[in-house]
């Protein structure tokens, strides 16, 4: 049984294993990006008409969720990744980064274009937080000089290295899921 908030401020309880889902076999193969782990491994693995509701299971970071049909989530295994902890856990700092996005000006301040440009490569030293509007910040350092700076516009230099996979999910995840 799961107890979940219909965001007019009364729960309502769900028993979704009560609840019957279409083999998914039934219909052609759907993988999308996770909106947990923004990896592209997330797959459909049931559906129900009459409640309209979307089983879905990542292969990657494991989670399996009911998706309402209006893009309302519960997830039923695993849990949503706290990108904060899991970069500074799982990055292996230094690493070689270049702006591949353009900040607004409000980063900076308005009229300020700021002393990182686009193209410019940075070592990132390590994630310094979280921002409601620029997801997670890191350390970088830009000659000698120290920064703060939004992962959502860097791209990893070496697309070999283990930062770069989890640097990419996590720009997947910022970009469709937050």
């Amino acid at each position: 049984m799961i107890v979940r908030n219909e965001g007019d401020g009364l729960n309502k309880e769900i028993n979704y294993d009560s609840i019957d889902f279409n083999d998914p076999d039934d219909y052609a193969p759907d993988t999308d990006i996770c909106s947990f782990c923004g990896s592209e491994s997330d797959e459909r693995i049931g559906y129900n008409e009459k409640l309209d509701l979307l089983k879905r299971a990542c292969s990657n970071c494991g989670v399996i969720y009911i998706e309402d049909g209006k893009g309302k989530k519960t997830i039923l295994q695993g849990e949503a990744r706290d990108w904060d902890a899991y970069l500074s856990q799982h990055l292996t700092f230094p690493f070689e980064a270049t702006v591949d996005e353009i900040s607004d000006e409000e980063f900076f301040g308005v009229g300020d274009p700021g002393p990182i440009l686009y193209k410019d490569k940075l070592t990132v030293v390590k994630v310094s937080g979280d921002d409601d509007k620029y997801g997670i910040i890191v350390d970088v350092k830009k000659g000698r000089k120290k920064y703060a700076y939004p992962l959502c516009d860097l791209a990893v230099a070496d697309k070999k290295s283990s930062n770069y996979k989890l640097v990419d999910d996590y720009l997947s995840w910022f970009a469709n899921s937050r």
